[in-house]
């Protein structure tokens, strides 16, 4: 694997995984097996044209800061795929009638937003990348975003699904993590299964969150739920005292909290230290960052509820490694460092870069890596994040997660319960909810 750091990588990687059995309960089978990957495919084509050394692949990642937890598990993602991809030679390009290896240039941002936007700047106008990768989330690609539309550049948009980031702006790709919308649909439907009409939202105040907030709403007036409270706070919120007290005084059958895991952990805490009790509590990360919640959480979120994404749920793969092939070779390169779904997500991203210059035969047109992807890509593969399906706006769609229920065991072992849809489903919903300890 060819990586270039322009500033040093500091990381204490823990050599003990946490003890963590999660039970997947749901296997979803979809589309049909193609024989080989997707990536064996070569045109017959050939060319004299001399080919560079490298595809470079810009990237930003956090080593410090509210966002490293979930930067660094992308960023190991995406540093996993380079490693397999170039382990058979790389990309085959039509343009060149050869396999080309890929480069790794990547800066730290330490979950910054003005030094994410001066190292994006970086990337395209001194590295001269030929594909940029967003950093983890809304906050960190929020600034490329401008930055890339303006230059006609496409940004491969890793998770950073605020819904604002794709209006008018035909230079942006999702690759992995399903838009703002698609992500809550289900929930609206899951309330409206239980009855419930009463219902507290709290969101932090940024893209990912607020967007969330906000199309949760349009959803809601479908089913004719009206929140009771919908109250924005900080993402830097460290106290939810304040803000449990409210809630405890209006009594909700349902407690929606969106945030980033530095927000779930402490809300998480605070509820059950607090000794409040409410039927239903529903937040983000847990489904996204198990291991990551198990340790800072424990039972404290027992029973509560939040959405279902891959390693939890395995999909049937038809392009790249599955579930088990890639838990394998990341444990080859990360020896002891727990799966979560932002893992899975920066592998993905390079997936879906490498079926796009496979299939286009360049690197270097934009409008042809992203006509191929909406052409004949999208709707086509199933990678181990679920099925790849973009809107001609670059909206993801098709990994939209289900709803499951945690239960914390006393050892720390975990099972979730797929609860909804109901053709997904392999359990009931406990409702209302145990108390938390």
């Amino acid at each position: 694997m060819y990586i270039i750091l322009n500033k040093t990588l500091n990381r204490s990687v823990s050599g003990t995984t946490i003890a963590i059995i999660i039970v997947v309960i749901v296997i979803i089978i979809v589309g049909a097996v193609v024989g080989g990957y997707y990536a064996t495919r070569k045109p017959t084509t050939t060319s004299t044209v001399s080919a560079p050394p490298y595809i470079l692949i810009g990237t930003l990642y956090a080593s410090t800061g509210s966002f490293a937890t979930s930067s660094m598990s992308q960023y190991e993602g995406l540093q996993t795929w380079a490693k397999w991809v170039n382990e058979s030679g790389g990309i085959y390009v039509k343009e060149y009638g050869k396999k080309i290896p890929v480069k790794i240039v990547a800066y730290d941002d330490l979950s910054s937003t003005s030094t994410a936007q001066s190292d994006y700047q970086q990337l395209l106008n001194v590295n001269h990348v030929n594909i940029l990768v967003a950093d983890f989330g809304s906050v960190l690609t929020a600034p490329a975003v401008s930055l890339t539309n303006a230059s006609h550049i496409l940004l491969w948009d890793v998770t950073g699904s605020s819904y604002a980031f794709f209006v008018n702006n035909p230079y942006i790709i999702d690759t992995s993590i399903p838009v703002s919308g698609a992500w809550v649909s289900v929930i609206a439907e899951f309330l409206h299964s239980l009855n419930i009409s009463k219902v507290a939202v709290l969101y932090a105040s940024n893209d990912f969150n607020a967007y969330q907030d906000y199309l949760l709403g349009t959803y809601f007036k479908q089913y004719g739920i009206t929140p009771i409270l919908n109250e924005s706070y900080p993402t830097s919120t460290s106290d939810f005292s304040s803000y449990i007290a409210t809630l405890e005084s209006l009594k909700p059958q349902a407690v929606i909290e969106f945030g980033y895991p530095t927000d779930d952990i402490p809300f998480l805490n605070q509820l059950a230290s607090s000794k409040a009790s409410f039927p239903l509590i529903y937040t983000n990360y847990p489904g996204l960052q198990l291991p990551n919640l198990v340790s800072g959480v424990g039972g404290n979120m027992n029973g509560t509820f939040t959405g279902a994404f891959p390693p939890i749920v395995e999909y049937k793969v038809n392009y790249g490694p599955n579930l088990t092939q890639f838990a394998s070779l990341f444990e080859s390169t990360y020896p002891g460092v727990p799966i979560n779904y932002n893992v899975l997500a920066g592998f993905n991203a390079g997936l879906i870069i490498q079926a796009a210059i496979q299939d286009a035969g360049t690197f270097t047109n934009q409008t042809a890596l992203k006509q191929a992807v909406l052409n004949d890509i999208s709707g086509k593969i199933v990678t181990l994040t679920g099925p790849f399906e973009i809107t001609q706006n670059g909206e993801q769609l098709g990994e939209t997660p289900a709803i499951a229920q945690i239960w914390i065991y006393p050892n720390m072992t975990t099972k979730l319960t797929i609860v909804w849809p109901s053709n997904l489903a392999n359990g009931t919903a406990v409702y209302p909810e145990p108390p938390l300890p």
